[in-house]
């Protein structure tokens, strides 16, 4: 988001964000940005994040009807409820579709499709996107499922991309969380992002139990959500030393713990496969890690680790060739070059001139 608003510099004489948090890697968000904080985001229970999504939109809706009814909006779908902001104002508008909702709630099993929330849900969308000036989405098979609310011509996809200038490849003598850590002679298949109820994070504890004998071979899950204490009582339960569940790292450690992986796994459970795409893939790629991706053979995920050949993607149940895979990658060095110089051929694409595309499509 710093990229892309520092982007609009030549084409607004004010520029004003509203956000809940702000944390910035290598580059900084213009001191020319004016800056207005709402509701941090709180993922750590369903409950947490209806209540932060709607606090954080009415403080949003406020501030632009009370002090920005004449700007010009670009809405980002995070939090969701932000597209329902036109529905008040008549503010001229641009959209960024990061997640697409109703889709998710009712792929989930939460709401089904024919229920009176869904159904209204998805009429404000048809209501909202016809009267958006862009619909920016991150990829193909993001861009198919919003055609079902909005004219094809309106939507144009433009790639995420990730700091190049802060997170490239860390040799592991170099690599201080790797020494922090006591990992030097490990072999690391990571996991690091949300544990939320979309991401099939179990996966992780599943392939680690099958290499309990193999002591240089090491599970790392880095992150926060609902499903933490559950992962941690299997660790415990199953008393694997070949796993460690960690929090947070802070942002200066971040091209560090994205360095350590020999393997990073990403994960979506098969409703969310073809609804998004991680961001911290792009991530993985930028450092040349081999991908050991959990989501649908059909999933738009599963379409960028082909299209490029930096990994695998697996069913949920397929932990037997999981387990083939990693030994394969690490068994062979050759294999395991290939990925990486893949990876980080692919990662050239998914770089910072694409937030000027933006600025360009708005001209």
């Amino acid at each position: 988001m710093i990229d892309i608003i520092n982007a609009f510099e030549k084409k607004y004489d004010e520029r004003v964000i509203i956000v809940g948090n702000i944390r910035s890697r290598s580059r900084k968000l213009d001191e020319t940005v004016r800056i207005h904080k709402v509701k941090a985001y709180n993922n750590a229970t369903k409950l947490k994040r209806l209540i932060t999504w709607s606090i954080a939109f009415i403080q949003m809706l406020f501030l632009i009807i009370i002090r920005y009814r004449d700007a010009d909006l670009f809405l980002v779908t995070n939090p969701p409820f932000t597209a329902f902001i036109p529905l008040f104002c008549k503010n001229p508008f641009s959209i960024l579709v990061y997640d697409i909702y109703p889709n998710a709630i009712a792929a989930s099993g939460l709401l089904k499709m024919e229920s009176f929330p869904v159904r209204l849900w998805t009429k404000v969308n048809k209501n909202v996107f016809k009267r958006a000036k862009k619909i920016f989405t991150i990829s193909d098979g993001m861009k198919k499922e919003i055609k079902a609310y909005a004219d094809e011509s309106k939507i144009e996809v433009i790639p995420l991309w990730i700091d190049d200038e802060k997170v490239m490849p860390i040799n592991k003598r170099n690599n201080v969380f790797i020494k922090e850590q006591k990992l030097q002679e490990k072999f690391v298949v990571l996991y690091s992002g949300n544990l939320g109820f979309t991401h099939d994070v179990e996966v992780v504890i599943d392939i680690a139990e099958r290499f309990i004998d193999y002591n240089e071979i090491y599970f790392l899950i880095i992150g926060k959500g609902e499903k933490r204490d559950m992962l941690e009582s299997r660790i415990k339960n199953k008393k694997l030393k070949n796993c460690r569940l960690l929090p947070w790292q802070s942002a200066e450690m971040l091209p560090y713990t994205i360095s350590s992986a020999d393997i990073a796994v990403v994960t979506l459970s098969s409703f969310a496969s073809t609804l998004s795409v991680p961001s911290k893939t792009f991530n993985y790629l930028s450092v040349g890690a081999p991908l050991l991706c959990v989501a649908e053979k059909s999933s738009e995920l599963a379409t960028l680790v082909n299209r490029y050949k930096v990994g695998h993607c697996f069913r949920r149940d397929e932990v037997d060739d999981m387990v083939k895979y990693i030994m394969e990658v690490k068994n062979d060095p050759v294999y395991y070059r290939r990925l990486q110089r893949n990876a980080l051929d692919a990662s050239k694409e998914f770089v910072k001139i694409n937030a000027i595309r933006f600025s360009d499509a708005l001209s």
